[in-house]
């Protein structure tokens, strides 16, 4: 059963083993807005292929980590947070579509530290949040945006069900180069 450490917030999921690891599935807490912050910007530094090109300070993390907090109060977003030996390694969430037409998408969004990955833990961290969303927030339908150019990425979606649907030709600009902005879905 799920272990809950505050009323609202950080309530345990799962705690399932993953490449030897003792993994912590858990809803956040504002607590967390440090290590959210550290995840980031190590993601940043390392210049992944994700949207986020500068780093965040922890004040603009405790804004954003509030107003997710209150999204998921709202039943608006699920947001799931995965840590290794009491260190944050990972975060998942999908969003719902604000339109009153589209309140069936969700938009999922994912980070996880460098050396958390290839080990399962990104696999498992999106299939339940998937599985909570489709639960919580009824979606039907989810979307992500990867750039082109992040072939490990789109391997990975494609491998977790997600199929390409489009893409926006040049539609971001990383590091000084165009790339093309590749839209999956996946029906839940």
């Amino acid at each position: 059963m799920a272990k809950t450490r505050t009323k609202s917030t950080g309530r345990i999921l799962k705690e399932p083993v993953i490449g030897g690891k003792n993994v912590v599935l858990r809803h956040p807490k504002t607590s967390d807005a440090k290590e959210l912050m550290n995840l980031i910007n190590s993601l940043v530094e390392e210049r992944a292929e994700i949207a986020k090109t500068a780093k965040v300070t922890l004040r603009e993390e405790k804004r954003w980590l509030a107003d997710a907090l209150s999204s998921i109060r709202k039943k608006e977003k699920i947001m799931i947070i995965a840590e290794v030996d009491g260190v944050l390694v990972g975060s998942c969430e999908v969003t719902q579509d604000s339109y009153d037409v589209s309140r069936h998408v969700g938009t999922l969004g994912i980070g996880l530290r460098k050396e958390a990955r290839g080990l399962g833990i990104g696999k498992k961290l999106v299939q339940l949040c998937l599985c909570e969303s489709k639960k919580t927030l009824g979606l039907k339908l989810v979307k992500l945006y990867v750039f082109d150019t992040n072939k490990i990425g789109k391997s990975f979606y494609k491998k977790i069900g997600f199929k390409e649907t489009g893409r926006i030709p040049r539609g971001v600009i990383q590091n000084g180069k165009y790339k093309d902005d590749v839209i999956m879905v996946k029906r839940l």
